[in-house]
C-alpha cells in the first residue's frame, strides 16, 4: 500500500498505540527549514551556519538531523561528513584539527603529503605557525583528498572547542578555497568575538503551538489536545527539552485538555539545569519576593511590594529586574518558567509564609476575598469558617467566566468543608470544569456532589451531570435522565413555587422543576448533536410538559427548540431570542449560534457570518485571563467560546473560504477545547479541511482526532469514512471510494436527526467514475431524499451533479445549461467549483473536449480561490487529459492536413478551416482576431528554424507570439490556461536565449529576413 494512502484507510480510535503511530503523520522535524538551509548549502557546497539556543532548544537534535539526511544521500559525489571532536576534560590544543586530519586520511585513503604535514600537527606543544597557516593546509589536503566531493564539518558546541582548532576551522570556511560546509551548535553569547564571514550565527526561535504540538505528537508519539500544547509552548518559553519532560510528567488526561494542568507547571530537570544556578545566587529576600509573585493571583505592583518588603527601587535597580517586569502598576515574570522553579523548589514553610503575607496585605487594603483565598492556603489543618467567603469567592468568579481560578478555589473549599457546605463546593467545582472544557474533572466532582446524600439537589446537578457524562461516556446517559422523563408524565405541581394548598409560594432561590428542565434540554440536544432525534424530540417534551408547571417561568427553551431544528428535529418556531432580551451571556452565545445556522440553510451565509462576528466580540473574552479578575464581567466561558469558534469555522467553510475556515479553526484550536461541541463536529471539520487543502490528514486534525472525548460520535464517524472515500478518490480509486461512501450511507439511519453539513463528495459521481451506473441510480434516488436537509443553493448544486454524473450524451446540451445555472447560483466558490468539475467531467466522457476544457479550467480556478488546493490539483490533472487529447486530436488533423491534395478540405481556403486558425491551417496557428505583418511564409521558417529547439506546444505559443498575441490570446487559441501558456513562454525564452515577447520578436525578425 503507497505511503500516501496509509491516513485515508486507517481505522478509527480504539486502535492500538502501535496503530495509533502508524497513523499518525509523517515524522518531521519542527526545525525543518533550518535542515532544508543546511542541505541547501551542501547542495551548493559553500556555507557555513551556527545554530544558537539555550539548552533544550533543539540545536544538538536540528545537527543530528541534518547529518541523517545527509547519510541517506548516495552516489559517488555524496558529501563526506567529519564530526569535529570535543576535548574530553582539560582542552588540548589542536585536538579538533588532529581528529579531522585523521578522519580524512581514513575515509579516503590518502595520507597527508609531507609538506603539509607540520602545518597540520597544530596539537604539537612546539607548533610555531599561525592558526591561518593551518587553515591554508588543511584546504590544500582537502582539495587534493577529495577533489570531486563536499566536505561536511558537524560541531556540536562549537565554542567548546579548544581555541586553536577553532581558528583553524573558521580561517578555512573564511578562504572559500574548498567545497566545504561547516554546520554547528553553540550556546548564546559563546564565543569572546564575532564569527568572521561568511559564518551565519542563526538564533532558533521558541517552539510556538504548532511546532510543540508537532513536537509532542509526532516525534514524542503523545496523544495531546492542540490547546493543551500551546499552553506548554507558552508556559515553558517554547523550549523544546522542557516541554517534553512535562508532557510526560501529566496525565492522559491532562494531555488530552479535559483535566487541569497544574499550575504553576511542575520544575523537570530541563528548568532546572537552565535557572537553577541562576536562582541560587539571588538572596534570601529576592527569592522570597519571586515566591509571593508565584503564588499571587492579582498582577498589582503595590501588592507585591508590600507582601516582600522591598521597595520598587530594590526591585528595578537590583537583580530582580532580571525576573520582573514592572508596567502600569503590575508585574509579569520575563520568563514563566521561573515561577514554575520558584515554585516548585520551594519548602512548603515558605509558601505557607507568602501567602500569610499576601493575606495580611489583602485585608489591609479591604480585599477580604482574596484575603480568603491566601488564608486558606496557609491553613494547614483546614478551617472551616472560611469555607463560605470560598464558596462565594468560587461563584463570583464563576459567574465572570473566570472557570479556571473558579475551579481551583471551590476545590480549595471542598477540601475544607463539612456538610452542607461541602456538596456545595463540588457542584462549583464540577460546573467550573465543565465549562472550562475540563470534562474528566467535572464528572468526578459532579459524581461527588451527587454521592453527597440530602446536601446536593439531585435536580440542581442534572444538567452539568448529562453534560459532563455525555462528554466522557462518549454517549447521552440516558440512564440519569430515565427518572426526570417518568416525572413529566405525572400532575403533581411544582413544590417550589407552591404550597401544598396550591398558593403561589415567593420566589426564594432556585426551582428544582426549573433545574430538571434544564437538565432534559441538555439532554435533548447532546441527542441531536449525536444523531438520535427520537430521544432528543422526547426529552425536549417532557421539558415542555414540566415548564408548564412551574409559575416562576423557565428560559431557554426557545432556544432549545431553534437548536433542535438545526439538526432536522421539530419545528423552528419564531426562532431564537434577540440579542439583549434579557439572556445570560451564555444563552445569547447559544442563540447567536442557532441563528446563524438557521441563516445558513437560508443561504444567508454573509448575515450568518455577520451574526457570529457581532456575538464573538461582545462575549468573548479580550485575553485569557490568568490572574484574577482579569477577563470583563459577563464574557463567555471556553466551552461556550468553543461553539461560537466552531460555529464561525463552519460558516466560512460553507462559504467557501477555506483558507480562511482553516486559520481561524487553528486560531481557536490552540486556545479552546474545540473538540468538545457539536458531538466532535471540530474533529470531523478539522479532517475535511485538510482533505480539501492538502489531500491528507495534517497534525492538527490528528491531535484533535486522538483525543476527542466521544471518537464513535457520528459525526466523527461518519465524518472519517467520507475523508477516506475523498483520499481514495484523490489517489484514483473510485471503486474503493464510492463503496466507503455507501458504507457512510448506509450507517447513517434514516430516523436519525441529521448532521451538520460538510462539504465533501457526492457519492453519485463516485459510483460513475468507477463504472457502476446501477449503484448510482440508487445512490441518485437516496440523494433525492437527503437533498431536503440542504439549504436551495446546495440541493440544486448537487442534485444538478448527480444528474449530470448519470445523464447520456444526447441530454448533454440541455443539463450542462443547467447545471451551469446552478453552479452560478451557488456563492461558494468552493461548491461550484466542485460542480464545474463534475461538469467537465461529464463532457470529456461525451467527448465534448473543448466544453469539457472551458468548465475544467473554472473549477481550477474556483477551486484555487477556495483555497481548496488538492481539489483544485484534480481538476489541473482532468484538464492535462483533456488537453492531451486535444493535442492528440489537433496533430491527427495536422496529419490529415498534410496529406491533403490542394484545394481539399483543410487547405488554404478549404471548407476544413475553423474560426480558431486562419487559413494557414492548423500546424501553423493564426491570431484571427488581429492583423499581423508576419507572413505566412515567415511563420514557416521559424518553425523549421526553432523545431528542434522547441516542443510543438512551446512553438504554437512562441509563434502566436511572434504574431503579437497576448497570453490570453494564446491560451484561447490553443485551449490552454493563461498560467500554461506563461510556463511554456518561459521555457521558450530560456532556449532561445531571450528574456522577454521584445527580444523574441526581435530574434523572429532576424531570423526570417
Amino acid at each position: 500500500m503507497p505511503a500516501s494512502q496509509q491516513d485515508f484507510l486507517t481505522s478509527e480510535q480504539g486502535r492500538t498505540s502501535r496503530a495509533a503511530a502508524e497513523h499518525r503523520p509523517e515524522r518531521l522535524s519542527s526545525r525543518r527549514a533550518e535542515i532544508d538551509l543546511a542541505l541547501a548549502a551542501v547542495a551548493d557546497g559553500r556555507g557555513a551556519f551556527v545554530w544558537s539556543g539555550e539548552p533544550g532548544m533543539g540545536a544538538s537534535t536540528t545537527l543530528e538531523l541534518v547529518h541523517e539526511a545527509l547519510h541517506e544521500t548516495r552516489g559517488p559525489h555524496a558529501p563526506l561528513v567529519l564530526r569535529v571532536a570535543q576535548s574530553v576534560g582539560p582542552q588540548r590544543s589542536g585536538g579538533a584539527v588532529r581528529s579531522i586530519v585523521s578522519q580524512l586520511a581514513q575515509a579516503t585513503g590518502r595520507d597527508v603529503p609531507d609538506r603539509l604535514v607540520r602545518p597540520l600537527d597544530v596539537a604539537d606543544p612546539e607548533y610555531g605557525y599561525l592558526p591561518e597557516v593551518g587553515a591554508v593546509a588543511l584546504a590544500e589536503y582537502l582539495e587534493e583528498a577529495v577533489p570531486d566531493r563536499t566536505v561536511v564539518l558537524l560541531a556540536d558546541d562549537l565554542h567548546l572547542v579548544d581555541e586553536i582548532s577553532r581558528a583553524v576551522i573558521l580561517g578555512l570556511v573564511a578562504q572559500r578555497r574548498a567545497s566545504l560546509v561547516l554546520l554547528a551548535t553553540s550556546v548564546p553569547g559563546g564565543f569572546e568575538r564575532p564569527l568572521p564571514y561568511p559564518v551565519e550565527v542563526r538564533e532558533l526561535a521558541p517552539l510556538g503551538p504548532a511546532e510543540a504540538l508537532h513536537l509532542l505528537l509526532v516525534e514524542e508519539r503523545l496523544s495531546v489536545a492542540p490547546h493543551v500544547a500551546a499552553r506548554l509552548s507558552r508556559h515553558l518559553a517554547g523550549n523544546a527539552a522542557a516541554i517534553s519532560q512535562t508532557a510526560r510528567t501529566l496525565s492522559t488526561e491532562q494531555l488530552a485538555g479535559t483535566a487541569i494542568l497544574p499550575d504553576p507547571l511542575p520544575p523537570v530537570p530541563a528548568v532546572r539545569r537552565l535557572l537553577g544556578d541562576r536562582l541560587a545566587e539571588l538572596a534570601p529576600e529576592e527569592l522570597r519576593a519571586l515566591l509571593v509573585a508565584a503564588v499571587a493571583v492579582v498582577e498589582r505592583t503595590d501588592i507585591l511590594l508590600a507582601a516582600s518588603g522591598l521597595s520598587i527601587e530594590e526591585v528595578l535597580d537590583g537583580p530582580l529586574s532580571g525576573y520582573l517586569s514592572l508596567v502600569s502598576g503590575r508585574f509579569a515574570f520575563t520568563d514563566p518558567r521561573v515561577r514554575s522553579l520558584v515554585h516548585g523548589e520551594a519548602r512548603l514553610a515558605d509558601k505557607t509564609a507568602a501567602h500569610l503575607r499576601l493575606a495580611t496585605v489583602h485585608t489591609a487594603v479591604d480585599e477580604q476575598d482574596i484575603a480568603t483565598w491566601h488564608t486558606a492556603l496557609a491553613t494547614l489543618a483546614g478551617d472551616a469558617a472560611l469555607v463560605p467567603g470560598l464558596v462565594s469567592l468560587a461563584q463570583r468568579l464563576l459567574d465572570r467566566g473566570d472557570v479556571v481560578w473558579a475551579h481551583e478555589v471551590a476545590r480549595e473549599a471542598a477540601s475544607q468543608a463539612t456538610g452542607h457546605e461541602r456538596g456545595e463546593a463540588y457542584v462549583l467545582a464540577g460546573t467550573a470544569a465543565l465549562q472550562s472544557g475540563h470534562v474528566h474533572d467535572a464528572a468526578d466532582w459532579l459524581r461527588r456532589a451527587a454521592r453527597c446524600d440530602g446536601t446536593v439537589s439531585a435536580a440542581r446537578i442534572l444538567g452539568p451531570l448529562v453534560v459532563a457524562l455525555t462528554h466522557v461516556q462518549g454517549q447521552v446517559p440516558d440512564d440519569v435522565i430515565a427518572p426526570y422523563l417518568a416525572l413529566a408524565d405525572t400532575d403533581d405541581a411544582c413544590t417550589c413555587c407552591v404550597d401544598r394548598d396550591g398558593n403561589p409560594r415567593e420566589a426564594a432561590g432556585s426551582c428544582e422543576i426549573g433545574d430538571v428542565v434544564r437538565g432534559l434540554t441538555s439532554a435533548a440536544t447532546l441527542h441531536a448533536e449525536r444523531g438520535d432525534g427520537v430521544a432528543a424530540a422526547q426529552a425536549f417534551d417532557a421539558a415542555k410538559r414540566l415548564a408548564r408547571r412551574c409559575t416562576q417561568g423557565v428560559g431557554g427553551l426557545d432556544i432549545t427548540r431553534a437548536w433542535l431544528a438545526n439538526y432536522g428535529v421539530g419545528e423552528r418556531g419564531e426562532g431564537p431570542c434577540a440579542p439583549g432580551s434579557g439572556l445570560t451571556a451564555e444563552q445569547e452565545a447559544y442563540s447567536q449560534v442557532s441563528r446563524a445556522f438557521s441563516l445558513a440553510d437560508e443561504d444567508a451565509l454573509d448575515v450568518a457570518g455577520q451574526a457570529l462576528a457581532s456575538a464573538v466580540a461582545n462575549l468573548a473574552p479580550v485575553h485569557s485571563g490568568g490572574r484574577w479578575f482579569d477577563t470583563p464581567s459577563g464574557a463567555v466561558t471556553p466551552y461556550v467560546e468553543a461553539h461560537l469558534r466552531l460555529a464561525q469555522v463552519l460558516v466560512h467553510f460553507w462559504s467557501g473560504n477555506i483558507t480562511k475556515a482553516r486559520r481561524e479553526l487553528e486560531e481557536a484550536a490552540f486556545r479552546l477545547p474545540v473538540g468538545l461541541p457539536f458531538a466532535g463536529t471540530g474533529v470531523a471539520v478539522a479532517r475535511r479541511l485538510d482533505m480539501a487543502v492538502h489531500g491528507s490528514v495534517g497534525t492538527l486534525a490528528t491531535a484533535l482526532e486522538e483525543t476527542c472525548s466521544c471518537p464513535t460520535s457520528r459525526p466523527v464517524r461518519l465524518g472519517l469514512l467520507v475523508d477516506r472515500a475523498i483520499g481514495a478518490s484523490f489517489a484514483r480509486h473510485h471503486t474503493q471510494a464510492a463503496t466507503l461512501l455507501e458504507l457512510a450511507a448506509e450507517t447513517d439511519r434514516r430516523d436519525c436527526a441529521h448532521m451538520l453539513h460538510l462539504p465533501g463528495m457526492d457519492d453519485v459521481e463516485a459510483w460513475v467514475l468507477a463504472g457502476r451506473p446501477d449503484a448510482a441510480e440508487r445512490a441518485l434516488a437516496r440523494r433525492r431524499v437527503e437533498a431536503k436537509d440542504l439549504s436551495p443553493a446546495n440541493r440544486v448544486a448537487t442534485l444538478a451533479r448527480a444528474e449530470i454524473a448519470l445523464a447520456r450524451s444526447e441530454d448533454a446540451v440541455v443539463l450542462r445549461d443547467a447545471v451551469a445555472s446552478a453552479g452560478r447560483g451557488i456563492a461558494s466558490p468552493f461548491e461550484h467549483g466542485r460542480t464545474e468539475l463534475c461538469l467537465g467531467r461529464a463532457l470529456t466522457r461525451w467527448g465534448d473536449l473543448p466544453a469539457a476544457h472551458e468548465h475544467l479550467l473554472s473549477a481550477v480556478e474556483l477551486l484555487t480561490q477556495s483555497g481548496a488546493r488538492a481539489w483544485a490539483r484534480q481538476a489541473q490533472e482532468e484538464l492535462g487529459r483533456v488537453l492531451a487529447l486535444l493535442d492528440d486530436g489537433l496533430a491527427t488533423l495536422d496529419a490529415r492536413v498534410a496529406a491533403a491534395p490542394p484545394g481539399g478540405p483543410g487547405a488554404p481556403g478549404g471548407a476544413g478551416t475553423g474560426t480558431g486558425a486562419t487559413s494557414s491551417g492548423l500546424g501553423r496557428p493564426r491570431l484571427a482576431a488581429r492583423e499581423s505583418d508576419v507572413s505566412d511564409d515567415a511563420l514557416d521558417e521559424l518553425r523549421g528554424r526553432w523545431s528542434d529547439e522547441l516542443t510543438e506546444r512551446e512553438l504554437d505559443v512562441a509563434l502566436l507570439v511572434v504574431q503579437g498575441g497576448s497570453n490570453r490570446e494564446a491560451a484561447d487559441q490553443l485551449y490552454l490556461s493563461v498560467r500554461t501558456v506563461e510556463v511554456h513562454l518561459g521555457r521558450v525564452f530560456r532556449k532561445l536565449g531571450v528574456r522577454s515577447r521584445v527580444e523574441l520578436a526581435v530574434l523572429a525578425h532576424r531570423v526570417g529576413r
